[in-house]
């Protein structure tokens, strides 16, 4: 296994070929702490000020707020962080170019799903704030609830696009620190391309097992639980290892080659679930190739 990290290349081909995209979303959680409940809470388990807290859920549970807070999840974690890989503490991830059209559509129709639950929302709100005191009991108090204008503004759906920043330093600083400013830069630059590459190979190795897992079984044997869910994102996964290999790793590139030839040309219709099921020979063909895939890719620390 090729332990060693991947050679950075020259700054301009990461620039041109990803773009940082910043995605931001705030929403009204309908929760509030309370600090009188927590205070009691605290009092009546003889424990010190500060070491519990209540916090209030105000509607209670509203499927519309709930619907807000699932949807926001989904597009964060299945398409946001799925089609990125981590680049900056400040919240950008890197998007390679050939994944843009893919993720600009996906976050378009996301941000119209988040308006229109949002919408949803809004059409309850005052019945949820009127129902409110009956749920809450003595935890009621009216000024928790915001007036339906606050409530709106409290919503946000943003996604940024900026460049992938290069080493071009025009500050008014003298040449020592200027120097110094370009000896950080050198240093950090090839460690975020190599976090966002030790990215791709842990979400690909982890992708690669689950389906090898639920394939790992013999004829015979009770069979497996092929997930079309796994199969997929094994699909997938497989795309992004030729889309974000921005060190143009030759061994990453004939991983992908060489899984990409069993998943395609399996009986020239593809792979399916239902044909590594049915197939024996099609299975330990295709677990071998995810086995070696495995153990292939470049540890990077792993």
């Amino acid at each position: 296994m090729n332990s060693t990290a991947p050679v950075v290349p020259n700054r301009v081909s990461i620039a041109s070929s990803c773009s940082n995209v910043e995605f931001t979303v705030s929403l009204w959680t309908g929760r509030k702490k309370d600090k009188r409940a927590s205070a009691q809470v605290t009092n009546d388990n003889n424990a010190e000020s500060g070491s519990a807290g209540v916090y209030k859920k105000l509607f209670g549970n509203c499927p519309e707020l709930e619907a807000i807070t699932k949807h926001v999840g989904h597009v964060r974690n299945h398409i946001h962080y799925k089609l990125t890989m981590p680049w900056s503490d400040l919240g950008q991830r890197l998007l390679a170019t050939a994944m843009l059209p893919d993720y600009q559509l996906l976050m378009s129709e996301a941000e119209v799903e988040f308006w229109r639950l949002v919408k949803e929302f809004m059409k309850v709100y005052q019945w949820e704030v009127s129902q409110a005191g009956a749920k809450m009991g003595t935890l009621h108090r009216p000024e928790d609830y915001p007036s339906e204008d606050e409530i709106r503004e409290k919503f946000a759906f943003r996604v940024m696009y900026t460049p992938v920043a290069e080493n071009d330093f025009r500050c008014d600083v003298g040449n020592e620190q200027l120097q110094e400013m370009q000896e950080l830069y050198d240093t950090h630059y090839p460690a975020m391309v190599n976090a966002a590459m030790r990215h791709v190979h842990d979400v690909t190795v982890k992708t690669l097992t689950k389906l090898h897992d639920s394939i790992d079984w013999q004829e015979g044997e009770r069979k497996g639980k092929i997930y079309e869910s796994v199969f997929d994102s094994c699909l997938d996964q497989i795309d992004m290892l030729e889309t974000c290999n921005l060190t143009g790793d030759t061994q990453m590139a004939a991983i992908h080659a060489k899984l990409k030839a069993q998943f395609a040309g399996a009986g020239m219709q593809g792979l399916s679930p239902e044909a590594l099921k049915e197939d024996a020979v099609l299975r330990r063909q295709t677990k071998a190739v995810l086995a070696d895939a495995i153990s292939a890719l470049p540890s990077l620390g792993m």
